[in-house]
C-alpha cells in the first residue's frame, strides 16, 4: 500500500488517475484503480467491515422474531440499505483510498454512523420514532459518502465523469431519505423504497462513466468474499446458539450439524465456483456479479436464521414450524438464484449445466419451501444438504473458474 502511494508519478500503472490534496505534512495522491496490479484489502477496510458484523447480527434478529412473509419483507427492506452502504463505500475505497489522515477520519465517522444505523434496525418498523432513527442514521451514512465523492471530484479531474454521476444519483437518493425522515409511518416506507431504487440504479445507468474510471478487478472480488465471510460468520454464531440451547440432545445436535453443512456447502460453492471474471466488463456481466451478491449474501443470512429455527423446532418436538421451513428453503433458493444469475449472464442466454443446475435447484427449493414446511426437521435439512452437495459435485466436473479477475 505505502509503496503505491509514495511512488513517483512516472511509475503509476497505466489506467491509474491521480490527484493531489494538501495536508500539513505534504501531499499525497488520491488514487483510483491500479490496473494490472493485485491489491489486497487494507487494514482500514478490514476494520470498516467489523461494524457490519453488528449490522448483520441485528438483521438476523429481525427475522428470528418474525419468521413470516411480513418478517421477510421487513428483513429485506432493512438488509438492502445496509448491504448497499457497504458496497458503495467499498467501491469508493477501491478507486480513491489514499489512506491519509483525512480519509481515515472520514471513514471512522462513517463507521460510527453505520453502528448507529445497526442499533436502529430492531425498531425500524416499531413505530414513528424507530423509523425516524433508522432513516436519519442511513441519511448520515449517505451524506458522508457524498462528502467523500465531493473530495474525489475536486482533486481528481479525470474522474469527474464518474463522480458527477454518482453525486447526482446518490445525492437524489439522499434527498429522498432526508424527506422520509420528515414523513410519518407508513408513508416513509414508500420513500425508503424510492430512495433505495434510485441509489441501486445509479451505477447501472452510469456504465460509460464507470468505464472511464475502472475499478480494480482483483480487489473487488476479494472484498465481496470478505462480506461473504461476515454473513457466514453470523451463520456459525447462530449454529452455536442452537448448540447452547439444545442441552446436547442428539436430535438437536444432528439438526445443527445439518445447518452447518449447508453453510459449508454455500462457502464451498462461492469460493470455488463463482467466477469473478465478469467484472472485466461492467455492462450486464459485471452488474450481475455485483447485484447478484445481494441475493448471495441475503440468502446466506436467511438460511442461517432458518437453521436456528430448525434447531429450536427440534428442541420442541422435531417438526419445523410452518413459517420456519420456508425461511430455510427460501434462503437457499435466494442464494442459488444469486450464484446462478451471475453465471448465466456470464456464459450467455443458452447457459450451461452449471447455470441451469443452480437455477433449477433454487426453483426446486422454492417449491419445497411452499409444500414441505411441515416435514420433520431432520428430513428437511437432509434434502437441503443433499441438494447443495449434488450441486457441488456438478460444479467440480466443470472447468475451473477465475476467482480474482485479472487484466493480464
Amino acid at each position: 500500500m505505502r509503496g503505491v502511494l509514495d511512488a513517483p508519478e512516472a511509475g503509476v500503472a497505466r489506467g491509474t488517475y491521480t490527484g493531489k490534496v494538501r495536508l500539513r505534512r505534504g501531499r499525497v495522491r488520491l488514487r483510483v484503480s491500479e490496473e494490472g496490479h493485485h491489491r489486497a484489502a487494507s487494514p482500514l477496510e478490514l476494520f470498516f467491515d467489523l461494524v457490519f458484523v453488528v449490522a448483520v447480527a441485528e438483521l438476523t434478529e429481525v427475522l428470528l422474531h418474525a419468521p413470516t412473509w411480513a418478517g421477510v419483507l421487513r428483513f429485506t427492506a432493512l438488509f438492502v440499505p445496509v448491504w448497499w452502504s457497504w458496497v458503495c463505500y467499498t467501491f469508493y475505497a477501491d478507486r480513491f483510498d489514499n489512506d491519509d489522515r483525512v480519509y481515515r477520519l472520514i471513514m471512522i465517522a462513517a463507521m460510527m454512523a453505520v453502528l448507529t444505523l445497526s442499533v436502529a434496525v430492531p425498531t425500524a418498523f416499531a413505530g414513528g420514532s424507530g423509523a425516524k432513527r433508522f432513516t436519519l442514521a442511513y441519511f448520515v451514512v449517505r451524506l458522508i459518502l457524498l462528502g467523500l465523492y465531493l473530495r474525489a471530484h475536486y482533486h481528481v479531474p479525470r474522474a469527474r465523469p464518474l463522480t458527477t454521476r454518482f453525486l447526482q444519483g446518490y445525492g437524489l437518493g439522499a434527498v429522498i431519505w432526508g424527506i422520509a425522515a420528515l414523513v410519518p409511518t407508513p408513508y416513509c416506507y414508500a420513500l425508503w423504497a424510492t430512495g433505495a431504487a434510485v441509489e441501486l440504479l445509479t451505477p447501472i445507468v452510469s456504465t460509460s462513466a464507470i468505464a472511464k474510471v475502472p475499478f480494480n478487478v482483483s480487489h473487488v472480488p476479494e472484498r465481496f468474499g470478505l462480506f461473504t465471510i461476515i454473513v457466514l460468520g453470523e451463520v456459525v454464531a447462530l449454529n452455536a446458539i442452537g448448540i447452547a440451547a439444545s442441552g446436547l440432545r442428539g436430535g438437536t445436535l444432528a439438526v445443527v450439524a445439518g445447518s452447518f453443512l449447508i453453510a459449508a456447502g454455500q462457502w464451498w460453492l462461492v469460493f470455488d465456483h463463482v467466477d469473478a471474471s465478469p467484472l472485466r466488463k461492467w455492462r450486464l456481466t459485471g452488474q450481475a456479479y455485483v447485484y447478484g451478491h445481494l441475493f448471495v449474501h441475503g440468502g446466506i443470512t436467511v438460511t442461517g436464521v432458518g437453521g436456528l429455527l430448525a434447531a429450536q423446532a427440534a428442541n420442541g418436538g422435531g417438526r419445523m414450524p410452518l413459517d420456519g421451513g420456508p425461511v430455510l428453503c427460501f434462503g437457499m433458493a435466494a442464494f442459488l438464484f444469486g450464484v446462478g444469475a451471475i453465471h448465466l449472464l456470464n456464459v450467455g442466454r443458452r447457459g450451461d449445466l452449471r447455470s441451469w443446475s443452480r437455477l433449477g435447484l433454487g426453483a426446486a427449493f422454492v417449491l419445497f419451501g411452499v409444500a414441505g414446511g411441515g416435514l420433520p426437521t431432520v428430513l428437511l435439512e437432509a434434502v437441503l444438504v443433499a441438494g447443495i452437495a449434488c450441486q457441488i459435485l456438478v460444479e467440480s466436473r466443470a472447468p475451473a473458474v477465475s476467482h480474482a479477475a485479472s487484466n493480464h
